[in-house]
Protein backbone atom coordinates (compact mmCIF):
# COMPACT_ATOMS: atom_id res chain seq x y z
CA UNK A 1 0.00 0.00 0.00
CA UNK A 2 1.41 3.37 -0.99
CA UNK A 3 1.70 5.92 1.85
CA UNK A 4 -0.78 8.78 1.51
CA UNK A 5 0.73 11.93 0.00
CA UNK A 6 -1.16 15.20 0.49
CA UNK A 7 -0.51 17.75 -2.26
CA UNK A 8 -0.94 21.41 -1.30
CA UNK A 9 -1.62 23.93 -4.08
CA UNK A 10 -2.33 27.59 -3.30
CA UNK A 11 -3.94 29.46 -6.18
CA UNK A 12 -4.84 33.09 -6.83
CA UNK A 13 -5.99 34.38 -10.22
CA UNK A 14 -4.06 31.78 -12.20
CA UNK A 15 -6.79 30.68 -14.60
CA UNK A 16 -4.44 30.98 -17.57
CA UNK A 17 -2.16 28.20 -16.27
CA UNK A 18 -4.09 26.39 -13.53
CA UNK A 19 -5.78 23.65 -15.58
CA UNK A 20 -2.44 22.54 -17.02
CA UNK A 21 -0.78 22.60 -13.59
CA UNK A 22 -3.62 20.74 -11.89
CA UNK A 23 -3.72 18.13 -14.68
CA UNK A 24 -0.07 17.37 -13.97
CA UNK A 25 -0.86 16.72 -10.29
CA UNK A 26 -3.96 14.62 -10.99
CA UNK A 27 -1.95 12.59 -13.49
CA UNK A 28 0.83 11.60 -11.09
CA UNK A 29 1.95 7.98 -11.27
CA UNK A 30 1.71 7.93 -7.46
CA UNK A 31 -2.03 7.38 -7.11
CA UNK A 32 -2.62 7.53 -3.33
CA UNK A 33 -3.07 11.30 -3.19
CA UNK A 34 -5.07 13.80 -1.19
CA UNK A 35 -5.06 17.03 -3.22
CA UNK A 36 -5.87 20.20 -1.28
CA UNK A 37 -6.42 23.42 -3.23
CA UNK A 38 -6.52 26.68 -1.28
CA UNK A 39 -8.10 29.32 -3.49
CA UNK A 40 -7.11 32.70 -2.11
CA UNK A 41 -10.17 34.71 -3.05
CA UNK A 42 -9.60 34.56 -6.82
CA UNK A 43 -11.64 36.98 -8.92
CA UNK A 44 -11.11 35.14 -12.23
CA UNK A 45 -11.97 31.57 -13.24
CA UNK A 46 -9.44 29.82 -10.96
CA UNK A 47 -12.01 28.53 -8.46
CA UNK A 48 -14.29 27.33 -11.25
CA UNK A 49 -11.42 25.30 -12.71
CA UNK A 50 -10.74 23.76 -9.29
CA UNK A 51 -14.40 22.79 -8.89
CA UNK A 52 -14.54 21.29 -12.37
CA UNK A 53 -11.55 19.06 -11.57
CA UNK A 54 -13.08 18.17 -8.20
CA UNK A 55 -16.22 16.87 -9.93
CA UNK A 56 -14.03 14.48 -11.92
CA UNK A 57 -11.62 13.44 -9.16
CA UNK A 58 -12.72 12.61 -5.62
CA UNK A 59 -9.19 13.07 -4.27
CA UNK A 60 -9.51 16.86 -4.60
CA UNK A 61 -10.59 19.07 -1.71
CA UNK A 62 -11.01 22.85 -1.90
CA UNK A 63 -10.70 25.58 0.68
CA UNK A 64 -11.98 28.91 -0.65
CA UNK A 65 -10.78 31.97 1.27
CA UNK A 66 -13.59 34.57 1.51
CA UNK A 67 -11.11 37.25 0.44
CA UNK A 68 -7.51 37.48 -0.69
CA UNK A 69 -5.37 36.76 2.38
CA UNK A 70 -2.00 36.42 0.65
CA UNK A 71 0.22 33.50 -0.26
CA UNK A 72 1.77 32.92 3.18
CA UNK A 73 -1.59 32.89 4.96
CA UNK A 74 -2.97 30.47 2.36
CA UNK A 75 0.02 28.16 2.72
CA UNK A 76 -0.44 28.04 6.48
CA UNK A 77 -4.20 27.47 6.19
CA UNK A 78 -3.37 24.51 3.98
CA UNK A 79 -0.72 23.15 6.34
CA UNK A 80 -3.06 23.46 9.33
CA UNK A 81 -5.67 21.45 7.43
CA UNK A 82 -3.20 18.80 6.29
CA UNK A 83 -1.78 18.41 9.79
CA UNK A 84 -5.16 16.83 10.65
CA UNK A 85 -5.42 14.65 7.55
CA UNK A 86 -3.37 11.69 8.73
CA UNK A 87 -1.15 11.52 5.66
CA UNK A 88 2.52 10.66 5.92
CA UNK A 89 3.82 13.14 3.33
CA UNK A 90 2.99 16.67 2.20
CA UNK A 91 3.97 17.73 -1.33
CA UNK A 92 4.10 21.38 -2.46
CA UNK A 93 3.79 22.78 -5.92
CA UNK A 94 2.51 26.00 -7.47
CA UNK A 95 -0.61 26.69 -9.49
CA UNK A 96 1.33 27.93 -12.52
CA UNK A 97 4.05 25.28 -12.76
CA UNK A 98 4.03 21.81 -14.32
CA UNK A 99 5.16 18.75 -12.36
CA UNK A 100 6.56 15.72 -14.16
CA UNK A 101 4.23 12.71 -13.94
CA UNK A 102 6.73 10.83 -11.74
CA UNK A 103 7.62 13.78 -9.47
CA UNK A 104 6.02 12.26 -6.36
CA UNK A 105 6.94 8.67 -7.17
CA UNK A 106 10.65 9.42 -7.53
CA UNK A 107 11.01 11.60 -4.43
CA UNK A 108 8.81 9.58 -2.07
CA UNK A 109 10.52 6.45 -3.34
CA UNK A 110 13.86 7.83 -2.16
CA UNK A 111 12.43 8.98 1.17
CA UNK A 112 10.93 5.56 1.78
CA UNK A 113 14.40 4.07 1.37
CA UNK A 114 16.03 6.58 3.73
CA UNK A 115 13.87 7.43 6.73
CA UNK A 116 16.39 9.99 8.00
CA UNK A 117 15.46 12.38 5.17
CA UNK A 118 12.62 14.62 6.37
CA UNK A 119 12.19 16.60 3.14
CA UNK A 120 13.36 16.29 -0.43
CA UNK A 121 13.01 18.49 -3.50
CA UNK A 122 14.32 18.38 -7.05
CA UNK A 123 15.87 20.54 -9.72
CA UNK A 124 13.78 22.83 -11.91
CA UNK A 125 13.42 23.26 -15.66
CA UNK A 126 12.79 26.83 -16.80
CA UNK A 127 9.59 27.31 -18.81
CA UNK A 128 10.11 30.70 -20.43
CA UNK A 129 7.51 31.15 -23.15
CA UNK A 130 7.87 33.90 -25.73
CA UNK A 131 6.88 37.39 -24.52
CA UNK A 132 6.23 36.15 -20.96
CA UNK A 133 7.22 39.60 -19.56
CA UNK A 134 8.89 38.19 -16.45
CA UNK A 135 12.02 39.96 -15.21
CA UNK A 136 13.53 36.48 -14.82
CA UNK A 137 13.48 36.00 -18.60
CA UNK A 138 16.57 38.22 -18.79
CA UNK A 139 18.64 35.82 -16.67
CA UNK A 140 17.55 32.36 -17.85
CA UNK A 141 16.49 30.79 -21.13
CA UNK A 142 13.72 28.32 -21.82
CA UNK A 143 14.73 24.73 -21.01
CA UNK A 144 17.57 25.74 -18.68
CA UNK A 145 18.00 23.44 -15.67
CA UNK A 146 18.34 25.07 -12.26
CA UNK A 147 20.34 22.68 -10.13
CA UNK A 148 20.78 22.64 -6.36
CA UNK A 149 23.11 20.69 -4.04
CA UNK A 150 21.95 17.16 -3.31
CA UNK A 151 23.03 16.17 0.21
CA UNK A 152 22.07 17.67 3.56
CA UNK A 153 25.60 18.81 4.32
CA UNK A 154 25.92 20.51 0.94
CA UNK A 155 22.52 22.17 1.34
CA UNK A 156 23.31 23.49 4.82
CA UNK A 157 26.63 24.92 3.63
CA UNK A 158 24.81 26.92 0.93
CA UNK A 159 22.09 28.43 3.16
CA UNK A 160 24.26 31.42 4.24
CA UNK A 161 24.57 32.48 0.59
CA UNK A 162 21.22 31.61 -1.03
CA UNK A 163 18.19 29.37 -0.79
CA UNK A 164 19.26 25.93 -2.10
CA UNK A 165 15.66 24.63 -2.10
CA UNK A 166 13.05 24.91 -4.85
CA UNK A 167 9.88 25.24 -2.80
CA UNK A 168 7.59 24.18 -5.65
CA UNK A 169 9.25 20.75 -5.84
CA UNK A 170 9.34 19.91 -2.12
CA UNK A 171 7.90 16.86 -0.41
CA UNK A 172 8.19 16.61 3.36
CA UNK A 173 7.15 14.25 6.08
CA UNK A 174 4.19 15.50 8.09
CA UNK A 175 6.41 15.34 11.17
CA UNK A 176 8.11 18.55 9.91
CA UNK A 177 5.00 20.60 10.75
CA UNK A 178 3.87 18.62 13.82
CA UNK A 179 5.88 20.92 16.09
CA UNK A 180 4.22 24.04 14.71
CA UNK A 181 6.66 25.07 11.97
CA UNK A 182 4.86 27.28 9.45
CA UNK A 183 5.70 29.88 6.82
CA UNK A 184 6.58 33.12 8.60
CA UNK A 185 4.78 36.30 7.40
CA UNK A 186 7.73 38.36 8.64
CA UNK A 187 9.69 37.04 5.65
CA UNK A 188 7.34 38.03 2.84
CA UNK A 189 8.25 36.90 -0.70
CA UNK A 190 11.13 34.78 0.65
CA UNK A 191 9.16 32.80 3.23
CA UNK A 192 10.27 29.51 1.69
CA UNK A 193 13.93 30.34 2.28
CA UNK A 194 13.27 30.86 6.01
CA UNK A 195 10.99 27.81 6.25
CA UNK A 196 13.45 25.34 4.76
CA UNK A 197 16.36 26.74 6.75
CA UNK A 198 14.37 26.10 9.94
CA UNK A 199 13.26 22.68 8.66
CA UNK A 200 16.92 21.80 8.13
CA UNK A 201 17.42 22.01 11.90
CA UNK A 202 14.86 19.24 12.42
CA UNK A 203 16.46 16.60 10.21
CA UNK A 204 18.15 15.87 6.91
CA UNK A 205 17.21 17.64 3.69
CA UNK A 206 17.99 16.40 0.19
CA UNK A 207 17.44 17.15 -3.49
CA UNK A 208 16.74 14.70 -6.30
CA UNK A 209 19.23 15.06 -9.19
CA UNK A 210 16.67 15.61 -11.93
CA UNK A 211 14.39 18.44 -13.05
CA UNK A 212 10.95 17.18 -11.96
CA UNK A 213 9.02 20.47 -12.21
CA UNK A 214 8.82 23.08 -14.97
CA UNK A 215 9.03 26.57 -13.44
CA UNK A 216 6.96 28.96 -15.50
CA UNK A 217 8.09 32.54 -16.07
CA UNK A 218 5.35 35.18 -16.30
CA UNK A 219 4.90 38.79 -15.27
CA UNK A 220 2.56 38.10 -12.32
CA UNK A 221 4.77 35.63 -10.44
CA UNK A 222 6.26 36.74 -7.11
CA UNK A 223 9.85 36.63 -8.35
CA UNK A 224 8.90 39.09 -11.09
CA UNK A 225 6.34 41.43 -9.46
CA UNK A 226 8.10 41.60 -6.09
CA UNK A 227 11.69 40.98 -7.12
CA UNK A 228 13.27 43.80 -5.11
CA UNK A 229 11.35 42.98 -1.92
CA UNK A 230 12.19 39.31 -2.39
CA UNK A 231 15.91 40.09 -2.63
CA UNK A 232 15.74 42.35 0.42
CA UNK A 233 14.02 39.67 2.47
CA UNK A 234 16.52 37.05 1.29
CA UNK A 235 19.36 39.35 2.38
CA UNK A 236 17.73 39.67 5.81
CA UNK A 237 17.56 35.88 6.13
CA UNK A 238 21.18 35.49 5.04
CA UNK A 239 22.23 37.99 7.69
CA UNK A 240 20.36 36.07 10.39
CA UNK A 241 22.01 32.82 9.33
CA UNK A 242 25.45 34.39 9.10
CA UNK A 243 25.19 35.93 12.57
CA UNK A 244 25.76 32.49 14.06
CA UNK A 245 28.96 32.03 12.06
CA UNK A 246 30.35 35.40 13.15
CA UNK A 247 29.43 34.70 16.78
CA UNK A 248 31.17 31.31 16.69
CA UNK A 249 34.30 33.06 15.40
CA UNK A 250 34.11 35.67 18.17
CA UNK A 251 33.70 38.60 15.76
CA UNK A 252 31.03 41.25 16.25
CA UNK A 253 29.47 42.54 13.02
CA UNK A 254 26.85 45.28 12.93
CA UNK A 255 25.33 44.23 9.62
CA UNK A 256 22.47 46.75 9.82
CA UNK A 257 24.80 49.74 9.67
CA UNK A 258 27.61 48.62 7.41
CA UNK A 259 30.06 51.21 6.15
CA UNK A 260 33.63 51.06 4.91
CA UNK A 261 35.13 51.75 8.33
CA UNK A 262 33.16 48.94 9.95
CA UNK A 263 34.03 46.55 7.15
CA UNK A 264 37.71 47.36 7.51
CA UNK A 265 37.58 46.70 11.26
CA UNK A 266 35.84 43.39 10.61
CA UNK A 267 38.44 42.48 7.99
CA UNK A 268 41.26 43.12 10.47
CA UNK A 269 39.50 41.07 13.16
CA UNK A 270 39.09 38.20 10.72
CA UNK A 271 42.69 38.44 9.55
CA UNK A 272 43.90 38.12 13.14
CA UNK A 273 41.83 35.01 13.90
CA UNK A 274 43.48 31.60 13.78
CA UNK A 275 40.60 29.87 12.00
CA UNK A 276 40.54 26.72 9.92
CA UNK A 277 40.68 27.11 6.16
CA UNK A 278 37.00 26.25 5.72
CA UNK A 279 35.80 28.62 8.45
CA UNK A 280 37.87 31.59 7.35
CA UNK A 281 36.92 30.92 3.73
CA UNK A 282 33.23 31.10 4.60
CA UNK A 283 33.58 34.31 6.61
CA UNK A 284 35.77 35.83 3.91
CA UNK A 285 32.94 35.24 1.43
CA UNK A 286 30.49 36.96 3.79
CA UNK A 287 32.81 39.95 4.07
CA UNK A 288 33.32 40.04 0.31
CA UNK A 289 29.55 40.25 -0.22
CA UNK A 290 29.33 43.04 2.36
CA UNK A 291 31.88 45.09 0.41
CA UNK A 292 29.84 44.58 -2.75
CA UNK A 293 26.61 45.51 -0.97
CA UNK A 294 27.64 49.05 0.03
CA UNK A 295 25.77 51.73 -1.87
CA UNK A 296 28.76 54.03 -2.29
CA UNK A 297 32.40 54.58 -1.43
CA UNK A 298 34.41 57.78 -1.07
CA UNK A 299 37.69 58.49 -2.83
CA UNK A 300 39.39 58.19 0.56
CA UNK A 301 37.89 54.70 0.97
CA UNK A 302 39.20 53.69 -2.44
CA UNK A 303 42.73 54.95 -1.73
CA UNK A 304 42.71 53.29 1.69
CA UNK A 305 41.66 49.95 0.21
CA UNK A 306 44.34 50.17 -2.49
CA UNK A 307 47.13 50.78 0.02
CA UNK A 308 45.97 48.36 2.74
CA UNK A 309 48.09 45.20 2.90
CA UNK A 310 45.59 43.30 5.04
CA UNK A 311 42.96 43.65 2.35
CA UNK A 312 45.34 42.25 -0.27
CA UNK A 313 46.17 39.28 1.95
CA UNK A 314 42.62 38.58 3.07
CA UNK A 315 40.87 38.47 -0.30
CA UNK A 316 41.61 36.23 -3.25
CA UNK A 317 42.76 38.15 -6.34
CA UNK A 318 39.41 37.90 -8.20
CA UNK A 319 37.55 39.08 -5.10
CA UNK A 320 39.95 41.97 -4.58
CA UNK A 321 39.56 43.09 -8.19
CA UNK A 322 35.77 42.93 -8.07
CA UNK A 323 35.67 45.05 -4.89
CA UNK A 324 37.81 47.61 -6.66
CA UNK A 325 35.42 47.60 -9.61
CA UNK A 326 32.51 48.16 -7.22
CA UNK A 327 34.32 51.12 -5.67
CA UNK A 328 34.96 52.63 -9.09
CA UNK A 329 31.55 51.82 -10.59
CA UNK A 330 29.05 51.37 -7.73
CA UNK A 331 26.04 51.44 -10.07
CA UNK A 332 27.16 48.13 -11.59
CA UNK A 333 26.37 46.18 -8.42
CA UNK A 334 23.33 46.06 -6.16
CA UNK A 335 23.14 45.41 -2.46
CA UNK A 336 20.66 42.52 -2.38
Amino acid sequence: MQPLVSVLICAYNTEKYFAQSLSAVVGQTWRNLDILIVDDGSTDGTLAIARRFQEQDGRIRIISNPRNLGFIASLNIGLDELAKSGGEYIARTDADDIAASDWIEKIVGEMEKDRSIIAMGAWLEVLSEENNKSVLAAIARNGEIWKNPLTHQEIVSVFPFRNPIHNNTMIMRCSVIDGGLRFDPAYIHAEDYKFWYEAGKLGRLANYPEALVKYRFHQDQTSSKHNLQQRRTAWKIKEEIRAGYWKAAGIAVGADCLNYGLLKSTAYALHEKALSGQDIGCLRLFLYEYFLSLEKYSLIDLLDFLTDRVMRKLFAAPQYRKILKKMLRPWKYRGY
